[in-house]
């Protein structure tokens, strides 16, 4: 052999060596998740979206990283369901009374009056019923990982004590983009109008309104007790929010980021579910605090003005219907 090629060889061997020594690449490709809320992080809601992301690093560790995008950083909630449909958005808590423009059976859980108690409702939810819902949010583009509770609607004046139907007439009152919920204010003498919700503030202060229609925990995330004086308590509507995954991302998730991220998705669902109904029980309190009037007003009034409203959806619905008030 020539003394060229020794000389090659002895390079050749020399680089093996030293290539062997060194340390095994480990870099791998960090998974996002992307969670958006509604609410700021020390509301139920994100105290919920915290735990989640502390689950789920405390079982992938540093294969994802988890950001919380809270008090609609990423746009409306319809935003944010459009976001989770097209996988922009991985998980995400989203109201009912949104969803139920995806899947219009979910309008059954709107019927005023419909749902008579928590425990009525998770007898619901957490039962056939609620796994035919969750199973059309999937066929949707929506993996359903648990309900929470997000509060009994209420409604909440700038200047007005309502506490019949007829005080309310000639009113403008901000609803939910939802045709029951505007049927229901329409029923009650007011005229209703849709604004987005981390526009409602500014919609009251200036007068665009002359109320909303609200539940109390997010209302008061929200700080509406600075724009909004009166606190009408009709418990007209129990409504949720459902902690969703987007089909999307599942799909393209291995089984272990599927598996860690269902698990503490559900477990956020049922914390955000008990720390809404604690936050509940002191919430009007809190409220009578910040300088608001809480009315307990005549609710047989407000029942019996949206006779017709349950009457229109009882046909709709009337199989869901009957099954729920089975529930009792």
């Amino acid at each position: 052999m020539s003394k060229r090629n020794r000389q090659w060889r002895s390079a050749l061997l020399i680089t093996v060596l030293a290539s062997s020594c060194l340390p095994a690449d480990t870099t791998k490709a960090t998974t996002p998740i992307r969670v958006a809320i509604g609410t700021a992080l020390d509301d139920p809601t994100g105290i919920a979206a915290l735990r989640f992301r502390d689950r789920v690093n405390e079982t992938l560790g540093d294969q994802v990283i988890v950001r919380i995008f809270p008090r609609g950083t990423l746009g409306s909630e319809t935003a944010i369901m459009e976001g989770a449909l097209g996988g922009d958005i991985d998980v995400a808590a989203i109201s009912n009374v949104v969803l139920a423009n995806l899947v219009p059976e979910l309008h059954v859980l709107d019927v005023p009056f419909g749902l008579t108690s928590t425990d009525h409702a998770w007898r619901v939810l957490d039962g056939p019923i609620g796994a035919e819902l969750n199973a059309k949010l999937n066929e949707r583009g929506l993996r359903v990982m648990g309900w929470a509770y997000a509060g009994s609607r209420q409604l909440m004046f700038r200047d007005a004590a309502a506490t019949t139907p007829d005080t309310l007439r000639g009113m403008k009152i901000r609803v939910p983009a939802n045709p029951i919920y505007a049927e229901t204010v329409e029923a009650w003498g007011a005229t209703s109008t849709t604004v987005a919700w981390p526009e409602v503030y500014l919609a009251l202060s200036q007068g665009v309104v002359d109320g909303i229609e609200t539940a109390a925990g997010p209302s008061f995330d929200q700080k509406h007790y600075e724009v909004a004086k009166y606190l009408v308590r009709t418990d007209h509507v129990i409504y949720f929010h459902v902690w969703v995954v987007s089909e999307r991302r599942w799909k393209a998730w291995p089984e272990a980021i599927r598996d860690a991220v269902a698990a503490a998705a559900h477990e956020a669902a049922m914390l955000n579910r008990r720390l809404r109904l604690e936050n509940e029980k002191s919430i009007f309190r809190q409220f009578e605090q910040k300088g608001v009037t809480v009315i307990r007003p005549d609710v047989d009034a407000f029942r019996d003005s949206v006779t017709g409203v349950v009457q229109k959806y009882s046909r709709e619905y009337a199989e869901l219907l009957e099954r729920i008030v089975a529930c009792k």
